[in-house]
């Protein structure tokens, strides 16, 4: 009798077993698999990081982080592909470069790809993501998250969190919660609660838990008001870089130092602090008051990483976790005269990338492999026993961590830049172990520069009699890897690939340009989730390209106020717009100035006059341009007619329509649903 039993409940055991892990799922309490934590600081740079030693390690030390570097692999020569925020963390979801996920610039991720997070899930793992996501479209595969929308602030951020996501899919316009405190302190926090109290336990997990800082303007917690307050920053030997020999691109940047009011959270502050100085001397002051920002900012976030790996060592979770820590790009900390990315240049090009595994990485060890932000995905992927998804264009560095690296591994790296803000230039170009090769496609030149020689990229060999055999090299490797990555010289990043939150407007003509002619629009509408009601713009058109709102014309409704833009100048016409309303709308242009009625009555009357419209675009019902859901997203709710007159319409013509009547002549555009 009692063996029977015995053997009976050995078979159901047995028996559960093996259905439970049928399709490669967590077996529960008894997966092995390790859990991840990935940390990702905005613009966190390697020469902020002491474990990478540089003039900043002793004045300013992140013994936090370095821990990662004392207790596990520390990488020399990690780099992005494409040094700006929301193109990092595409490629970093995806194991996919620009060209190929779709995300050139600030625009939507389109989810419907394979992703690493939604991979992860499959098979088994927890997912989370607390923190900075900025790709704009809903999160996807994660089974929590509480991230912030767009940017976020500084300073009492608020978060989306699952569940309160927009039913147009972009994550800015979702219910947004608001926590109390530094941002650094916040996500720390909610990183802690979901390791205490919201993951299962019986899971293995993934959890990306991101910092916003030490994002411009480099805001920091009070407590740091005195860190480094009598600290002279050691400046970088280029610091006062005259550019000669470079190409044009470096004189005719808005990043530099003296350009830093831009993103300056104070502009007054620095004007009175750099008032009366000129130059170089202007420039130095700058620098001192640039740096003691960001490296406060960075001191808030090693403190909370200190605060992390407390409560893993305490928790027991320390021992089955990997941690990897990075930025999603480097960063110019003076170098070059510059602040901010972008450039192909070293201190941007670089990331930070320390690693600590217990069961599998040896303590203070180093590699000197070349690996790149597409790697990261397979490289998690593989520590899982995961195959990565054959379009993920990165690879693992598995291999790397355990201390050997493969025969076959690369020795070159291929990195585009994309036009988008401070008038940088954009490029493209190819870095091996000795050489780097840059050229500005649209302004058509080259630099090339001998990083062992000139680590600090000073002389641009480009044309340089002795360099002619390297550069037929480099120029071989740099259309080899295009050819091979799938990238195409004349692609400008100006088709982003925004997936089902792409425009589509449910009516687009040619016949009714908004242009600046007397008219009248009447439109009747309901709200349910906001968007564009109608624009005229040119939806093939890209909202990062340079002049994109020339001409464009937008009525929209944002967060329940309805908006209009006109060139990318944006006017309040009429707050709270409530949900499952019908509204009556007439659109009046008079001597080319815009009015707007709602329920008849005159909401918005200005003295500023429309811009011409611009050619290519048409009249969009539904939709405008966005690459990022700010304002032009599709319309979320009814449109039930638009009708115009090719005239202005009387007041009580205006109020009639409000009444369900029209007009007994004819319209110069009528469209019904």
């Amino acid at each position: 009798m009692i063996k029977n039993l015995i053997v009976g409940c050995i078979i159901l055991w047995l028996s559960i077993s093996c259905a439970g892990n049928q399709d490669g799922s967590s077996s529960g309490q008894n997966d092995s698999r390790p859990n991840i934590i990935f940390i990702m600081s905005d613009d966190h740079t390697s020469q902020a990081i002491s474990a990478y030693g540089g003039m900043l390690a002793d004045i300013a030390p992140t013994p936090n982080i370095d821990r990662l570097a004392d207790e596990g692999m520390i990488f020399n020569n990690a780099f992005v592909t494409n040094s700006i925020c929301t193109p990092s963390r595409a490629v970093l979801l995806t194991g996919k470069y620009s060209h190929k996920n779709g995300v050139y610039k600030f625009t939507a991720l389109d989810h419907s790809q394979p992703t690493l997070p939604k991979m992860m899930q499959r098979a088994g793992y927890e997912t989370a993501h607390i923190g900075k996501y900025h790709l704009h479209s809903n999160p996807v595969g994660f089974d929590y998250f509480s991230v912030l929308p767009g940017q976020g602030n500084y300073f009492d951020p608020e978060f989306i969190q699952k569940g309160d996501e927009h039913p147009s899919g972009w994550v800015k316009h979702g219910q947004r919660t608001q926590f109390e405190g530094h941002s650094s302190d916040v996500i720390t926090d909610q990183t802690l609660d979901y390791l205490k109290n919201k993951r299962s336990g019986d899971k293995p997990f993934m959890l990306f838990a991101n910092f916003k800082a030490p994002h411009d303007p480099w805001d920091y917690a009070e407590r740091y008001d005195g860190y480094l307050a009598d600290v002279e920053i050691p400046e970088p030997s280029n610091l006062l870089d005259n550019y000669d020999g470079r190409s044009d691109a470096l004189k005719q940047t808005t990043q530099h130092l003296d350009d830093i009011a831009l993103n300056w959270s104070d502009p007054a502050q620095l004007k009175r602090e750099t008032e009366g100085l000129e130059g170089d001397a202007k420039t130095r002051k700058i620098y001192q008051m640039y740096m003691k920002k960001y490296l406060r900012s960075v001191k808030g976030v090693d403190d909370n990483m200190g605060r992390l790996l407390y409560y893993l060592d305490e928790s027991g979770l320390a021992q089955n976790t990997i941690i990897m820590y990075t930025g999603d790009q480097g960063f110019f900390l003076g170098e070059h005269g510059l602040y901010d990315k972008r450039f192909m240049y070293e201190e941007a090009l670089g990331m930070p990338l320390l690693v600590r595994w217990p069961q599998e990485v040896e303590k203070r060890s180093v590699s000197d492999g070349m690996v790149l932000n597409v790697d990261y995905a397979p490289t998690i992927l593989d520590v899982a026993g995961l195959e990565p998804h054959p379009e993920m264009q990165g690879r693992s560095f598995l291999s790397l961590l355990r201390g050997n690296q493969p025969s076959d591994w690369r020795n070159s790296m291929y990195y585009r830049y994309y036009f988008s803000h401070f008038d940088t230039e954009p490029h493209y170009g190819v870095r091996t172990y000795d050489h780097k090769l840059i050229y500005y496609n649209r302004i058509d030149q080259w630099e090339l520069y001998d990083i062992k020689e000139d680590p600090k990229e000073m002389k641009n060999l480009y044309g340089d009699p002795d360099y002619n055999q390297v550069t037929g090299q480099l120029k071989t490797e740099l259309t080899r890897l295009q050819k091979e990555l799938g990238d195409l010289p004349e692609d400008n990043g100006s088709k982003p690939n925004l997936g089902k939150l792409a425009s589509d407007p449910i009516h687009s003509s040619d016949n009714l340009p908004v242009g600046t002619g007397d008219k009248t629009i009447l439109v009747k509408f309901k709200s349910t989730g906001g968007g564009t009601i109608f624009s005229q713009t040119d939806l093939s058109g890209n909202p990062f390209e340079e002049k994109a709102w020339v001409g464009d014309k937008t009525l929209y409704i944002r967060n329940s106020n309805l908006m209009f833009t006109d060139s990318g100048q944006e006017m309040m016409v009429e707050k709270n717009i409530e949900k499952d309303q019908w509204y009556y709308l007439a659109f009046v242009i008079q001597d080319k100035q815009p009015l707007v009625y709602i329920n008849g009555n005159l909401e918005i009357k200005t003295d500023s006059q429309l811009s011409p419209n611009k050619a290519g675009q048409t009249f969009n019902i539904g939709a405008g341009l966005s690459g990022n859901g700010y304002n032009g997203y599709n319309f979320v709710g009814e449109i039930d007619h638009v009708v115009a007159y090719g005239r202005v319409l009387e007041k009580e013509e205006i109020v009639s329509h409000t009444r369900g009547a029209m007009l007994s002549e004819p319209a110069v555009f009528k469209w019904e649903n």
